[in-house]
């Protein structure tokens, strides 16, 4: 008697339970060995991103996986490639020596013995490209022939701790991605401007939209701020500063004319400064976003500014409300309006007034945070965390009145729903949001 043939599962369905395994390793590898037509979507999450490193000594290993006539690494479609070494030996910054690492260079300049194929067969499907701890001013032309075709594919690259000899060397690098839409530098050094305002003109396309800057720092990112100068199809800028005194005006200046060459594209601003109020010293902050100005932007809809230092605030605000443009504002996040520990005094009233203005009439949001903060341990827990209910507590109470103050301060936010607050509830060394 012949038993019933089992039924099958449809692929689809099948894919989308190996896509529940993306971060299960083991998972994922035993999926690859159950059958072939697993084998791809198995293959697609394990290879998604490669981490090719000096430390590890993995890159010659992969390459000659490359080269196998067997290899089926192109189908793995990865979308992630992460290139960088650990030291940069022989660095001194004064006389610009740099022992270049061979890492990237062995990585663009490989071809198969086997069909002659080169490493964009390999990565026909990359998107994110990540750069680190890689000195690029001796940078091989052999290697620099090859930038177009590796990576014609990527959206997003990501430098970090790179430095090159000129602006004109970083530009034409910029130039070689031809897809490249988010751009993400975190202490990118340049020891000359740029000089070529042709490479300038065309160092991004017209899908380019989003620059995330991090550890901004004079005068080093003003260099690396005149160089991506301008930006006519930027739509997205976030700037990170660790500390205050790294805005110096002439950073700040470089920031408002990519600004301005952004011009109506420009829809979202993000300025955050990572350190606390009380490592701010006698820096006048103001005096520096004063050159950062909006004037040319028609567009922007989301401001976000995160600055433990209420006091820059209500100049920054009259100075928007002198645009000659209508309205676009939509969202203005002010994560650290109200001072933790009461160190600064707020002018909710001038701040209340300025927010009537009708550059501000298309506001549906203003964000902002509460904190509270704590002593004992057992005091923080919300009842709907547990089964059992626990009696309210002294800083949900606390809470609640600040939140009240707060709407009672700036009323006409609160009345209209605009005003929106954060909870931030503090204890010793963590956060519960």
């Amino acid at each position: 008697m012949t038993s019933p043939p089992r039924p099958e599962l449809h692929l689809d369905i099948v894919n989308l339970v190996i896509d529940e395994l993306h971060d299960s390793r083991s998972d994922l590898k035993t999926c690859a060995l159950v059958c072939r037509s697993w084998v791809s979507q198995s293959r697609f999450h394990l290879f998604s991103t490669i981490c090719l490193s000096n430390r590890q000594n993995n890159v010659s290993s992969f390459l000659a996986l490359c080269a196998s006539p067997y290899s089926t690494i192109p189908s793995a479609r990865t979308s992630n490639l992460a290139i960088f070494t650990d030291l940069l030996s022989g660095v001194k910054y004064k006389d610009k020596q740099l022992q270049y690492p061979v890492v990237f260079d062995q990585v663009l300049t490989w071809r198969s013995p086997h069909y002659g194929k080169s490493i964009a067969d390999v990565f026909r499907h990359l998107q994110t490209l990540s750069l680190d701890w890689i000195g690029c001013w001796s940078f091989p032309q052999t290697a620099k022939s090859m930038l177009n075709l590796a990576f014609q594919t990527v959206t997003e690259l990501k430098l970090r701790q790179i430095v090159f000899e000129t602006g004109d060397e970083f530009l034409e690098f910029l130039s070689s991605l031809i897809c490249l839409e988010k751009l993400c530098l975190l202490c990118v050094v340049l020891h000359a401007p740029a000089q070529s305002s042709t490479i300038q003109l065309n160092a991004f396309s017209s899908r380019f939209h989003t620059i995330e800057l991090t550890n901004v720092s004079s005068p080093h990112s003003e260099l690396v701020i005149r160089a991506i100068t301008p930006c006519h199809s930027l739509k997205n800028l976030s700037v990170h500063v660790l500390n205050f005194r790294e805005i110096s005006a002439d950073c700040s200046m470089a920031f408002g004319d990519l600004l301005v060459s952004a011009g109506p594209s420009l829809e979202s601003f993000g300025f955050r400064v990572q350190a606390d109020q009380t490592l701010k010293g006698n820096v006048d902050l103001d005096a520096s976003l004063k050159h950062i100005n909006f004037t040319e932007n028609c567009n922007l809809r989301n401001i976000t500014l995160d600055v433990d230092d209420s006091t820059y605030l209500v100049p920054f605000l009259e100075r928007l409300t002198k645009t000659r443009y209508p309205p676009s504002l939509e969202k203005l996040h002010i994560p650290k309006l109200v001072p933790e520990m009461g160190s600064t005094r707020v002018d909710y009233k001038r701040i209340n007034e300025l927010l009537q203005h009708p550059y501000f009439s298309t506001l549906v949001e203003f964000r902002c945070t509460q904190c509270v903060t704590f002593v004992d341990p057992d005091e923080w827990f919300p009842d709907e965390w547990f089964d059992e209910p626990i009696v309210v507590t002294q800083p949900l109470k606390e809470m609640e009145l600040k939140i009240k103050e707060l709407k009672a301060a700036m009323p006409k936010l609160a009345d209209e729903g605009i005003l929106q607050v954060d909870k931030d509830f503090r204890h010793a060394s963590w956060t519960i949001d």
